[in-house]
C-alpha cells in the first residue's frame, strides 16, 4: 500500500474529486513543484573513495483527475524528476466502480509495495531513504480492489513488479504468461483515525538483471495514538532466485523502517513538525563460493514547517547519517559512512 491517507493529506489530493464524483463529469488539476539544495560527504576505510558534493535539484507533478460518472473515473499524472529533463506519465489509469464493494483499475499506476509515499508532499522528510530501493516499480496492468468494512484488499496483475523495463509499452514486446508479476495487498483500518495495518505478498516471475524470479513479503503500519503524534513502521523480506543453469547468485533482501513525527503546536510561530526516522537495508548475495553482504543503516531527522501558514508551502530541513558495510567471505569488511542533508521548498497546488 504505497499512498495512504494517514500520510499528510497532500499526497491524496488527486483522489479527492474522484471520491466525491457526481453523475456529471468534473475535472480537477493538482500538483507540486519541489526544489531542494542537497549536500553530502562520505568517508571510507579505503581513503581514495572519499567523495562530497552539493547541488540544487527539482521535481514537479501535474495531475488531472476526471470524475466521468458515479462509476467511472480516470487519473493522469505527468512527472518531471529533473534527472534527464524529461517528462513521464507516472500514472495513467482508469477506475470502474463495478459495485459498492469492488472496483477495477487498469493502466499504469504507482505500485502498492512500500510504506514511503511516492510523491514529495506525502513524505515526512525531504529524502525517501534507502528502503525505497526494495519497492516495486510503477505497475502496468490491472488492479482489482475489494472493500468491506475496515478491510481493503487488492490483487494486482502487472507486466512486472521489480523490473524498470516493464513500466512502459516497449518493455513488454513478446512477453509470455510466465513473465507477469502478482501482488496481493490487504489493509485493515483501525478506526477512529487511529491508523492502519497493511500486509503485502508479491511474486514476480521474471526480474531482468537480477537473475530469476522474486518473492516479496512485507508488513507495515501507520499509527496515530494522538493528534500530534504519527508513528510508522515497515518490514520487508525478499528472495531472488537465480535461473536454472545460471552462474548468477541467489539474493536475499531485508529492509526495516521506524519513524515518528510530532507536531510542535505553539512551540514555533508557524505550523511545524519534527520527524525522526531509522532505516536499515541488507542485501545478501549467495552462490556458495563467494558470499557477500551489503548493508546500509540510516538515521535521519527533519524539521517540516509551513512558513506561510498554509500546507501549500513547505520549508523543510533534513540531516542524515548513513553507515555502510560490505562483507565478503574470507575478506575483512569494508566500512564507509555518509553525512548529508537538504533544505527544501515545496509548493503544492
Amino acid at each position: 500500500m504505497r499512498i495512504r491517507t494517514l500520510v499528510p493529506a497532500l499526497a491524496c489530493l488527486a483522489a479527492a474529486p474522484l471520491a466525491n464524483a457526481a453523475d456529471e463529469m468534473s475535472v480537477k488539476f493538482d500538483g507540486f513543484v519541489d526544489t531542494y539544495y542537497s549536500f553530502y560527504s562520505t568517508d571510507s576505510d579505503t581513503p581514495d573513495t572519499y567523495d562530497s558534493g552539493t547541488g540544487f535539484f527539482y521535481s514537479a507533478k501535474l495531475g488531472v483527475a476526471a470524475a466521468i460518472s458515479a462509476k467511472v473515473s480516470a487519473q493522469v499524472d505527468l512527472v518531471a524528476d529533473g534527472s534527464d529533463g524529461g517528462v513521464i506519465a507516472k500514472q495513467a489509469y482508469g477506475v470502474w466502480k463495478i459495485n459498492d464493494d469492488v472496483s477495477l483499475k487498469t493502466g499504469k499506476f504507482i505500485g502498492d509495495i512500500g510504506w514511503v509515499a511516492a510523491y514529495a508532499p506525502g513524505l515526512f522528510r525531504v529524502n525517501a531513504g534507502p528502503i525505497v530501493d526494495l519497492y516495486s516499480t510503477d505497475s502496468v496492468g490491472a488492479d482489482v480492489i475489494f472493500k468491506t468494512g475496515a478491510i481493503t484488499a487488492s490483487l494486482t496483475v502487472a507486466n512486472g513488479l521489480f523490473d524498470t523495463n516493464e513500466t512502459n509499452n516497449s518493455g513488454q514486446t513478446g512477453q509470455g504468461n510466465e513473465k507477469y508479476g502478482y501482488l496481493a495487498d490487504v489493509t485493515y483500518d483501525l478506526g477512529e483515525g487511529k491508523g492502519n495495518v497493511n500486509v503485502e505478498l508479491g511474486y514476480d516471475t521474471s526480474v531482468r538483471g537480477s537473475g530469476g524470479d522474486q518473492l516479496h513479503l512485507a508488513a507495515n503500519t501507520t499509527l496515530t495514538p494522538s493528534e500530534a503524534l504519527t508513528i510508522g513502521a515497515e518490514v520487508i523480506m525478499q528472495a531472488v532466485s537465480k535461473p536454472d543453469n545460471s552462474t548468477a547468485e541467489d539474493i536475499g533482501k531485508f529492509g526495516f523502517l521506524a519513524m515518528a513525527n510530532y507536531k510542535l503546536g505553539s512551540a514555533l510561530p508557524v505550523p511545524a513538525s519534527v520527524t525522526g526516522m531509522l532505516q536499515s537495508v541488507a542485501v545478501d548475495n549467495v552462490d556458495g563460493v563467494k558470499d557477500d553482504t551489503e548493508s546500509t543503516t540510516e538515521l535521519a531527522v527533519a524539521l517540516l514547517t509551513n512558513p506561510a501558514g498554509t500546507d501549500k508551502l513547505g520549508l523543510n530541513v533534513e540531516l542524515y547519517y548513513a553507515m555502510n558495510s560490505v562483507e565478503s567471505a574470507g575478506s575483512p569488511a569494508v566500512d564507509s559512512s555518509e553525512v548529508g542533508g537538504a533544505v527544501e521548498l515545496l509548493y503544492v497546488f
